[in-house]
């Protein structure tokens, strides 16, 4: 292993909050690059010296998920990527683009992969429409970028000046920041003429009400996070008299992460990483992330 990025899951898995199925002991983390030491003897298309990337969902290849698909994650229940050596089965790895760094490479499985597929899924955005992004973590940030590169415009919420001039400066067409706009929501309606085609629904239980009334007639909320809680009070007239779609996104299959990797090579993207730790200081991570407190992706590094 090369390096490894965190998530809010992995906060999650860490307390204990994500089932009976999670327990330890375990190798926390899912989000994280490698270099190829061995190949088995049967094993084509993985040559030693490889950089490779194994896929969130080890169990997901591609289409429809299938109905085992929990067993299937990485850092819980299957054993994470925060290790110095690891082996995987060559169907559940993938190769990474050539023109990233180990810990820009390390942010895609997940946080990577949610972002392309709440975009480019089961219902691609089209250019000219406009999405609404909460926040600016590492599935933000990587949705903003895509976006431009697609043509979508995009709004974004975050809660500083200083956070609403770094998102500014990635391209984002309009930032709004919620400590100094108390209703986001009406904000982003205002912006984008009765309100916005898609939400990528970050925060859960606290904003998912707010994202309603932010989405257009007939327009689509992403929910991909429970941030701000698991338990969300809805006003369904909002919903069921305008045509509203809410589904929800888990990562993404082996086949998207594909894609994905393609899409940021053609358009030499690179993923932003506000802060990379030594191995050892692996818990300081944790900590820096629970405190909400870095802009974009955390990231563990490994090897050389």
């Amino acid at each position: 292993m090369r390096a490894a990025s965190l998530n809010f899951r992995d906060l999650v898995v860490l307390r204990g909050q994500h089932g009976r199925a999670v327990q330890p002991p375990l190798i926390p983390l899912s989000d994280g690059v490698g270099v190829v030491r061995a190949v088995g003897a049967a094993v084509t298309g993985f040559a030693v010296g490889d950089r490779v990337s194994p896929a969130f969902f080890q169990n997901w290849a591609g289409g429809g998920p299938p109905r085992d698909l929990e067993i299937g994650r990485l850092g819980g229940p299957l054993d994470g990527v925060l290790a110095t050596e690891r082996v995987f089965p060559a169907s559940g790895l993938v190769h990474v683009p050539g023109h990233l760094s180990d810990a820009e490479a390390a942010t895609l499985p997940c946080a990577g992969l949610t972002a392309w597929s709440a975009l480019f899924g089961d219902a691609p955005m089209r250019v000219g429409e406009t999405l609404l992004i909460l926040g600016t973590g590492g599935v933000a940030l990587m949705a903003l970028q895509l976006a431009r590169a697609a043509g979508i415009r995009t709004i974004v919420t975050t809660s500083s000046p200083e956070k609403a001039a770094r998102v500014s400066a990635l391209g984002a067409d309009l930032v709004i920041d919620r400590s100094a706009t108390e209703d986001w929501a009406k904000a982003a309606r205002a912006a984008s003429d009765g309100g916005v085609d898609r939400v990528l629904e970050l925060g859960g239980a606290a904003t998912l009400p707010h994202s309603i009334k932010a989405t257009r007639v007939g327009g689509q909320i992403i929910l991909v996070g429970n941030v701000t809680g698991n338990t969300a009070e809805l006003f369904l007239p909002a919903i069921l008299t305008r045509q509203m779609t809410l589904r929800s996104v888990t990562v993404g299959s082996k086949q998207g992460l594909m894609a994905l990797n393609r899409a940021l090579a053609a358009h030499a993207i690179h993923p932003v990483v506000g802060r990379a730790v030594a191995f050892d200081d692996a818990p300081e991570a944790f900590r820096a992330l629970e405190a909400q407190a870095t802009f974009a992706n955390i990231c563990v590094q490994i090897g050389d």
